[in-house]
């Protein structure tokens, strides 16, 4: 069970990160269009503004898991290495404890967002749920991580104080 854990979160990892190259390099490549389009007016891009606001939705929150993954998205180590060891185990389940409320609420909403749009883009004609379900995608990601820390604080082999590559080493 563990391997298969593992393999997940390599997975993960290499999608977040492949993910958000990708859609960074797209973005160049469709700024680097507009501006010729600009030069050369006979050329024209048609949704352009409709593809970048997809990227860039994607690539925001699939960078967000990436960092919540890491345990790199919001850290105070100072704080936790300046008290005694049973006050940071307390202090690190309460975090977990929060950052799973946290990516609760971001699966839930996002959810609810996603699934009661009903939008389309203006031009190409897509419905906004594509757009959308980058919210509850990430908040479910961010959801198994937090509980995979949260059982990790709770048998306290979680150390924030060593960097890893991912909760599961």
């Amino acid at each position: 069970m563990i391997a298969l854990l593992k393999a997940a979160d390599i997975a993960v990892a290499r999608v977040c990160k492949w993910g958000v190259i990708a859609a960074l390099s797209v973005l160049f490549f469709l700024l680097l269009a507009g501006v010729v389009t600009r030069a050369v007016p006979f050329v024209s891009i048609t949704g352009y503004d409709e593809i970048v606001e997809l990227l860039i939705a994607w690539m925001t929150f699939i960078g967000a898991v990436a960092l919540w993954r890491e345990g790199a998205l919001y850290n105070v180590t100072l704080l936790l290495v300046a008290v005694s060891r049973p006050l940071r185990l307390a202090l690190e389940i309460l975090i977990r404890l929060l950052m799973l409320a946290f990516a609760l609420i971001l699966l839930v909403k996002g959810y609810e967002f996603a699934a009661g749009s009903g939008e389309t883009t203006p031009f190409l004609r897509f419905d906004k749920v594509y757009w959308y379900a980058s919210i509850p995608v990430a908040g479910a990601l961010m959801v198994a991580y937090s509980i995979a820390g949260l059982v990790l604080a709770m048998r306290g082999h979680f150390d924030q104080s060593e960097p890893s590559g991912g909760l599961l080493g």
